[in-house]
């Protein structure tokens, strides 16, 4: 097992223990359309990664699907998101041997493609379709892609079309046009992608699955149109258990021939479990950033406060979010709410009257709290009345030197 921080892992590198992932999302996707909920950094693209290496390993006769990811985060207009889906599309067609059907689906754009087909993998295939296609509408587009997608009915296997990073797509959306103009291109395009679902028959041979690190729910919800996705079947990612961050620990250590003393190892669990796989690499990697291979208890701790006090740059990304996707008045709002959670858990609504009343709309607090939730900085416990708390202690302490919090052991 590799230690790779900040990207998506597959085969050796997938632990053992959450396999049964990619199994439940098989099962899901055998029967309906998924949206993949879990925390930013809890490992969404890398179940839709091994998912599809575990087809990609199988002997064509025993494969179960055709599976089209695409990657939609650079995408910044309906029109690079079907011209991405089209090219996807039409390179299953030709790799399915599904030529003449592309010729009576396409009708005359067909006759501009048939010659450059063969040229799909090189790089200059792209630019020749985007000239072809240049000046297309979402309604010229939906007249080529809908009879293309409803045709997979004919395939031999199910075909599922993942768009990976599809609500940071919308925001793209959103940078370049009014906030009316965005909120009737989301609408019209959510509605039609809805539609492709909708006409799904029994025994219907695709399925769509949709993730992201934005909260796609929540990014419809602000615009009214949360009825788009109403109808997909929630795919919940769990954060890891001790044992999950035990075997992690224990593996990269292993491969790394680093000798960690029983009570470091059971600091670094106790540290990320609640969290995600991410938190347990980048103290690893923290780790083997001092080029030594002995630790006891004591170095451990030592090498953790100092990975926090730097400013550690893996986990960064949680203070910079909060200042590119809120509102001022938000992020201020989410800093109060953080600082105070860094003395422990505490209960929604006491946060609320005893820091933000007066301050902040109820609503608007409402509004953080659950942006901070699905943005993986928090979460509800259960076990304790449903109070707010952070997703792992790790993430509490680099916090707590963000916020200048003092007098709290680590």
């Amino acid at each position: 097992m590799e230690n790779i921080t900040g990207y998506p892992v597959t085969h050796k590198d997938y632990l053992k223990t959450r396999l049964f992932l990619v199994t439940e999302l098989k099962r899901l996707l055998r029967k309906c359309s998924v949206i993949i909920e879990a925390p930013r950094r809890f490992g969404k693209t890398s179940v839709i990664k091994e998912f599809l290496r575990q087809e990609n390993a199988k002997k064509e006769e025993k494969r179960e699907f055709n599976v089209l990811f695409l990657e939609l985060e650079g995408e910044e207009t309906v029109s690079d998101f079907c011209l991405k889906l089209f090219k996807e599309l039409l390179n299953l067609y030709r790799l399915r041997k599904k030529i003449d059907a592309l010729s009576r689906l396409l009708g005359n754009t067909w006759n501009a493609i048939a010659a450059r087909l063969g040229k799909i993998k090189l790089p200059g295939f792209e630019v020749e379709l985007r000239e072809i296609t240049g000046d297309y509408t979402l309604p010229e587009w939906k007249e080529k892609i809908t009879p293309m997608i409803t045709h997979l009915n004919s395939f031999d296997r199910k075909t599922i079309i993942v768009f990976d990073e599809f609500p940071d797509m919308l925001m793209n959306f959103k940078k370049k046009q009014t906030k009316l103009d965005y909120k009737n291109t989301t609408d019209s395009f959510t509605a039609w992608l809805r539609s492709l679902r909708q006409i799904q028959v029994e025994g219907c041979k695709y399925q769509f699955v949709f993730c992201g690190s934005i909260h796609l729910r929540k990014t419809l919800e602000e615009i009214g149109i949360s009825k788009r996705i109403n109808d997909l079947e929630p795919f919940v990612i769990p954060p890891i258990k001790s044992e999950d961050a035990r075997l992690l620990i224990e593996c990269l250590a292993k491969k790394y021939k680093l000798e960690i003393e029983e009570a470091g190892i059971a600091f670094m669990v106790e540290k990320i479990t609640e969290g995600s796989l991410y938190y347990g690499q980048i103290l690893v990697k923290a780790l083997r950033e001092t080029s030594e291979k002995n630790f006891s208890v004591d170095k451990v701790k030592a090498i953790y406060e100092a990975m926090l006090r730097r400013g550690n740059h893996d986990l960064n990304h949680y203070h910079s979010r909060l200042e590119e996707y809120l509102s001022h008045g938000e992020n201020e709002c989410s800093k109060v709410i953080l600082k105070h959670l860094c003395s422990g858990p505490a209960n929604e609504k006491e946060i609320y009257d005893l820091l933000l009343y007066g301050k902040s709309p109820y609503e608007q607090f409402q509004s953080v709290v659950n942006r901070l939730i699905y943005e993986g900085y928090i979460s509800r416990d259960i076990h304790d009345n449903g109070n707010l708390r952070f997703v792992a202690p790790i993430l509490k302490d680099w916090w707590k030197f963000k916020a200048g919090v003092t007098n709290v052991r680590l």
